[in-house]
């Protein structure tokens, strides 16, 4: 059962955001809950108590945006549906190495992009094209790389042959997507890992961050480095001037002005299925200028904002503050803070990514190391 629930994961994860199989994905999600309950816990099912909280919480707002009537809102409200399968899966797995999965998920994303890449694998899965501006290439999400590293960090456990490994795979597929986002992340999540004076200096620490330093110098030197990675790279250091950042900045002031909320919207917000339309003004392609509706602009703190106004995101950030709270490591709360504050500056991947609930399934102590009992409603 290990393997088949480890092939399913794999399965899931490659098909976050893609264009049309959001359905496939709530079978295979019903279908790994219903293993667990039948077969791997013969009859049993764990629902943590806690788990209530959100979902009533999805629920209401979820009421709301039906009450507003939003165009399509199946683009939206199933990610969080989709996150809460995810999670009770996760409570409920047996015997399943977390850590295994994530190095495998690793290696499956390397696998998908070189295939899209060489032209085996048609990209009409992800994408209406196989390679954007400057050589970006479009597939599956990216984020294994970061999730291994947050387990590392949250551990406590130090870099080792498997995580240095772990970052030459992912370095191709960061490269070819040319996503500045999460490497940034990824680099944070590594420098925290290593800060530990007494073993930075070891020999074996020595020779892994000399490996991955010539190893990235020499492939983003050759002729193999995307444009666009190479454009990228020097805002890592002026943030700033970075045009994607000034983009997004833009479209965030623009939303703003442009939402006309009332005090009632101001707290609740226009619930789960809202969209948000602004208009981009392009100073040296004006027939590329128009109104663009987004399923939300690239920010996540604007996306809770939009859909359940200050008491949703009030309620995000005391979660995020608990979980903060949780997490014993003082290098683990930095990770963590990094994770979310860039992730949710930049994207909404932290909304519609049902990958993202291992980072509070991993604080929530969910992942047992060893014999102990669970609190929670179990169903026989």
């Amino acid at each position: 059962m290990k393997t088949l629930y480890t092939v399913l994961v794999i399965l899931l994860f490659l098909l976050i955001s893609s264009l049309r199989f959001s359905s496939l994905s709530l079978v295979i999600l019903i279908g790994m809950l219903g293993l667990q309950l039948v077969v791997t816990n013969k009859g049993k099912f764990r629902f943590p108590n806690y788990l209530l909280l959100p979902i009533l919480g999805y629920v209401f707002f979820l009421v709301l945006g039906i009450i507003n009537e939003h165009d399509n809102p199946t683009i939206d409200i199933k990610f969080q549906f989709f996150a809460i399968l995810f999670y009770l899966f996760l409570v409920n797995m047996k015997n399943l190495d977390l850590l295994k999965v994530l190095f495998l998920l690793n290696i499956a994303v390397l696998v998908v992009y070189i295939i899209i890449y060489i032209g085996v694998l048609p990209n009409s899965i992800w994408h209406s094209s196989t390679v954007g501006y400057k050589g970006r290439v479009y597939g599956p999400s990216i984020i294994p790389i970061v999730l291994i590293a947050f387990y590392y960090l949250y551990k406590g456990r130090s870099i080792d042959l498997k995580l240095a490994i772990s970052f030459l795979v992912a370095m191709p597929y960061l490269i070819l997507t040319t996503n500045l986002m999460n490497m940034v992340i990824a680099v944070v999540l590594l420098f925290l890992i290593l800060v530990d004076i007494k073993k930075l200096f070891s020999a074996k620490s020595i020779l892994i961050i000399a490996t991955l330093c010539i190893s990235s110098f020499l492939f983003l030197q050759s002729d193999y480095a995307p444009e666009l990675i190479k454009e990228k790279l020097p805002y890592v250091l002026k943030p700033m001037e970075y045009q994607s950042l000034q983009i997004r900045i833009d479209d965030l002031n623009k939303a703003l002005i442009s939402e006309n909320f009332g005090i009632g919207k101001m707290i609740f917000g226009d619930g789960f299925g809202a969209n948000t339309t602004i208009y981009r003004e392009n100073m040296k392609a004006s027939s590329w200028s128009g109104l663009y509706t987004f399923q939300e602009i690239d920010n996540g703190f604007y996306y809770l904002y939009h859909r359940g106004g200050f008491l949703l995101l009030f309620l995000f950030l005391a979660l995020h503050f608990y979980f903060l709270y949780k997490i014993k490591r003082v290098k683990a709360k930095a990770g963590f803070l990094c994770l979310v504050l860039f992730t949710c500056l930049l994207s909404i991947h932290y909304f519609n990514n049902m990958f993202y609930v291992i980072i509070p399934f991993l604080i929530m102590g969910e992942e047992k190391e060893g014999e102990g009992k669970k609190e929670g409603l179990v169903i026989k």
